[in-house]
């Protein structure tokens, strides 16, 4: 399609498919649903409210939070206007987010809550945008340079404006502290990005009926690649539980088709179930090995699937998967046979990351792809 980016795929659904469901999240307990259509005009708005902030081509939208809808829609508004988004993991020790924080000195921020709000004052430039997501705590709050993200929408509109983003152009770049305390980065460009997408979507024969579930935050390459890019792609549903605790308890409810995990997702996972079976020397768990055993007779299959293994993959929310996806380090044998057992069969999707160690001097700068031996480029 012409014009190959993250806005430009969303205004690509927006036309196609407008009344189907893009992105559902978990409020208070309920669920709300954003239709294409909507979450189109929804970006247009934080569009003009960026642009009335200052924000413009070249610039970057640090996102300091867990997963949640709101960091998304920034981030497709920020590369909208030019820009880069940079999550951040907010689960990261203090020292290593205020290291971060302090050599990236941006100009603007998402924030989730009043934590990650006070993390950002503390190790940014003096003047930071800081919009956050949850006002708790934040009511007395002096700080001018403090925008909360519904505060931010009613002061913009959906004015229709062309996307500056170019597919040659960065959409996302990740930072991280390595063993030496240096900081170092990894670009990734629309086209790239969008492209590995396409791929997974071909490979996996995803479609716009699948329900892909978002439950760890956007600062891992395998989850810009294999989650975000194929949701554009496919122009599938993708699914934000209410916080990072109750995320089992919302992937149960919703029983996703998609799912993207690391190893320690998967374990995790592994040990919420394996805590669910008896006693191998009970009757009962006798039972489940007869029914579990991979030689099984067409009456074990049938009996271990609506009595053993259906209601053990309701446990962890994978009634209904289709697609589930490895990242990152593999699983041990033993833990992919245990998922083998339960028809569970994970895929292993990574490739080798080209993280680059920036200079020690740069203490506010850092080279953009395009900047490489030219010269550097702020982060603002």
């Amino acid at each position: 399609m012409a014009g190959n980016t993250f806005p430009h795929w969303l205004t690509h659904h927006s036309a196609t498919q407008p009344g189907r469901v893009a992105l559902r999240h978990k409020q208070l307990g309920i669920w709300h649903e954003q239709r294409w259509k909507d979450l189109h005009s929804e970006v247009l708005q934080l569009v003009d409210a960026l642009h009335k902030l200052g924000f413009g081509r070249g610039d970057t939208l640090v996102l300091l939070t867990h997963p949640r809808r709101e960091a998304l829609l920034l981030s497709i508004a920020a590369q909208w206007l030019g820009g880069i988004a940079a999550p951040l993991d907010p689960s990261l020790e203090d020292d290593m987010l205020a290291l971060l924080l302090t050599h990236l000195a941006p100009a603007f921020v998402f924030a989730e809550g009043q934590q990650q709000v006070e993390q950002a004052l503390a190790s940014s430039q003096p003047g930071v945008q800081v919009i956050y997501a949850e006002a708790r705590g934040l009511e007395g709050h002096a700080r001018t340079a403090l925008r909360q993200y519904r505060a931010l929408l009613s002061g913009a509109s959906a004015v229709p404006r062309a996307p500056v983003a170019e597919a040659e152009q960065s959409a996302f770049a990740l930072y991280r502290v390595n063993g030496g305390r240096h900081v170092q980065v990894e670009h990734f460009r629309h086209d790239e990005l969008l492209e590995e997408g396409r791929q997974l979507v071909v490979a996996e024969r995803l479609g716009r009926h699948e329900e892909a579930f978002a439950a760890r935050v956007f600062a891992t390459s395998g989850h810009l690649r294999y989650l975000l890019s194929p949701w554009l792609t496919a122009g599938f549903t993708l699914n934000f539980p209410e916080n990072i605790l109750t995320r089992d308890a919302d992937r149960r409810e919703l029983g996703p088709t998609l799912v993207v995990g690391t190893r320690d997702t998967y374990q995790r996972l592994e040990s919420l179930v394996r805590a669910r079976l008896p006693l191998p020397d009970s009757l009962l768990g006798r039972f489940v090995t007869y029914a579990l055993r991979p030689d099984a007779s067409i009456l074990q299959r049938f009996l271990g699937y609506w009595l053993v293994k259906r209601p053990l993959r309701d446990v962890i929310g994978f009634s209904r998967i289709r697609v589930p996806l490895l990242i990152g380090p593999a699983l041990p044998q033993e833990s992919l046979q245990f998922f083998r057992s339960l028809d569970i069969h994970i895929h292993t999707w990574d490739k080798v990351a080209n993280w680059r160690t920036l200079p020690t001097t740069t203490i506010r700068q850092v080279p953009s792809p395009e900047s490489v031996g030219d010269g550097i480029k702020r982060v603002s």
